[in-house]
């Protein structure tokens, strides 16, 4: 594979970080075959969890919500409208400046995409039971277009400064990964955004806002390539078209995601990608959208380019999936398992990996090694909360499959150094206290607010 420059530090400060805990955590309990989750933190520090659940009502999307301390505050509830015969699969989240939870996700039943938003804090938090009536103030709202006769799959949803959701989705085995910005109760605000794709059923777009709110999204294709496009956030043009990061040399470039950094709006790019010996690799492409001319045509990867970096170490026994999101210490954190995809079956492990902007490995934290998955597709994932501490996935290993969890450990140095303002939400003193407590590099749990209402 051509590469802008391979950018591996002989010198790396490479700490190997034990689990720090023996048994991870299991956040669902329902007995049944959750899978899909995603999770995120609100100002508050409190934790919102959503996934999909097979064995209810032909699919159903379900809700938990957590305080900083683990204890659950609001009980498992099914937030999609029952009775739809088809699985509602594949949520996505977002938490808006006044803790509402907005949901995205895909509906089999008629192939679209759709919308609902939680207020957890109507919530008296007498006793964690709640009535979803309560707290679901904008009911299932359909955000795709439709009529194109093509199933709208893989949503991923990011939230800007002002409270708008920005969303994009696939056509299935189509010609278009689709983005389309909503208001906070689900009012479309521009027509969709056909930003072209592989048509190859698995192009698993994934979507970051900058600090300007210009959108940053990459997709990709099993067996195919990685493609970055740059949209302006207010008026909906495309300020960077589909541009290929990745060269065309028949070996597979897939599960690409990205974060950006929000001082400085460079993007980070991370994914998994075939090696000339059968291998296979992560790799994480730093991108510096402002050197382009942003004329809405494809922009010269030589230029926009910075470099790549090698994230994963050796040649995976199985198939790696990646994912990764910026952290509020100026780090990207890259969650990568390794999982049989030649037979759906069997254990996999999961790697959290701590790395510099500059490509330097900080840590790398083995969170599991006897996950075992049912995903449908043979696609396990592992999500990390932007911001928080924690890595969620789904496993069998309990008996039913559940949603498990576990914290990573953070660690100092290296050229990017952490920031801590305790005036604001990116700050604030339970995190700080989580970076700090071990200056020798290495950052065990720190101070934890355990009440609701932060």
């Amino acid at each position: 594979m051509k590469r802008f420059c391979l950018n591996i530090f002989a010198g790396l400060l490479l700490l190997a970080v034990p689990a720090v805990q023996a048994v991870p955590e299991q956040l669902t309990e329902a007995g049944n075959t959750a899978d899909f989750p995603d999770v995120r933190t609100d100002t508050n520090g409190n934790r919102h969890l959503v996934w999909y659940d097979a064995d209810v009502d032909s699919g159903a999307v379900f809700y938990r919500m957590f305080n900083a301390a683990g204890d659950v505050v609001i009980e498992t509830l099914q937030i999609n409208d029952g009775g739809s015969g088809s699985a509602n699969t594949r949520p996505s989240l977002a938490i808006d400046a006044g803790n509402r939870v907005l949901v995205v996700w895909q509906n089999n039943a008629d192939g679209e995409i759709y919308f609902l938003r939680l207020e957890p804090y109507l919530d008296d938090f007498a006793d964690s039971i709640v009535d979803l009536a309560t707290i679901k103030t904008v009911g299932d709202t359909r955000i795709s277009e439709g009529g194109d006769g093509l199933a709208a799959v893989h949503p991923r949803a990011a939230i800007d400064a002002t409270g708008d959701l920005h969303v994009v989705w696939e056509d299935y085995c189509g010609p278009n990964v689709q983005y389309v910005k909503v208001d906070g109760d689900g009012g479309i605000l521009n027509e969709p955004v056909l930003l072209g794709g592989a048509g190859g059923c698995n192009d698993l777009p994934d979507i970051a806002v900058d600090s300007t709110s210009n959108v940053h999204i990459v997709f990709s294709n099993t067996g195919e390539e990685v493609y970055y496009v740059m949209i302006d956030g207010a008026s909906g043009d495309v300020l960077i078209d589909s541009t290929l990061l990745t060269v065309d040399d028949d070996l597979f470039a897939t599960h690409a995601t990205l974060g950006v950094d929000p001082d400085d709006n460079k993007v980070y790019v991370v994914f998994t990608a075939g090696t000339a010996t059968g291998g296979e690799e992560v790799l994480m492409v730093a991108l510096d959208p402002s050197l382009d001319d942003q004329d809405g045509t494809a922009a010269d990867p030589a230029i926009i380019g910075l470099s790549e970096s090698l994230v994963s170490t050796g040649s995976p026994q199985f198939t790696w999936r990646a994912f990764s999101r910026f952290g509020f210490d100026r780090r990207m954190h890259v969650t990568y398992m390794d999982f049989n995809a030649a037979t759906c079956q069997g254990t996999y492990g999961i790697t959290h990996v701590h790395i510099t902007t500059a490509g330097s490995v900080l840590a790398r934290q083995m969170l599991t090694t006897t996950g075992v998955s049912s995903s449908p597709g043979c696609d396990p994932v592992a999500r990390l909360a932007p911001g928080g501490d924690r890595i969620v996935w789904a496993d069998n290993s309990p008996g039913t499959q559940e949603i498990l969890s576990e914290i990573f450990i953070r660690v100092s140095g290296g050229s990017s150094g952490y920031t801590c303002s305790l005036g604001s939400n990116a700050g604030s003193a339970w995190r700080a206290g989580d970076f700090w407590l071990l200056l020798a590099g290495l950052v065990a749990l720190g101070v934890r607010r355990r009440h609701i209402h932060g």
